[in-house]
């Protein structure tokens, strides 16, 4: 996985807002097009894989850690704020 800087930035300011210091990836189930992924600031589970992506810690399970291999969280400002992206994730929906 790769965090672009511009998801860092906003990663980094919520994360501070917030007091925490992990970023959480989860499995919520497998939809029509795939697997659909939850994403919370949250500590990280004890069977979680910790890793360091770009200066943010990252927390998931290890089937989430298979799914986001090559993947890119990126941020997108829109009307209704900023969202996050993950390109390269194959979803058809």
């Amino acid at each position: 996985m790769v965090i672009t800087e511009k998801a860092k930035t906003f990663i980094t300011k919520v994360m501070e807002e917030n007091g925490v210091d992990t970023l959480r990836f989860t499995f919520e189930g497998a939809g029509c097009c795939g697997p659909q992924l939850g994403l919370s600031l949250d500590n990280p589970q004890t069977t979680d894989r910790l890793e360091i992506i770009n200066g943010i810690r990252v927390a998931m399970d290890e089937q989430v850690a298979s799914i986001i291999e090559g993947v890119t969280l990126d941020a997108e400002e829109t009307e209704e704020g900023v969202q996050f992206v993950l390109l390269g994730l194959n979803q058809c929906c």
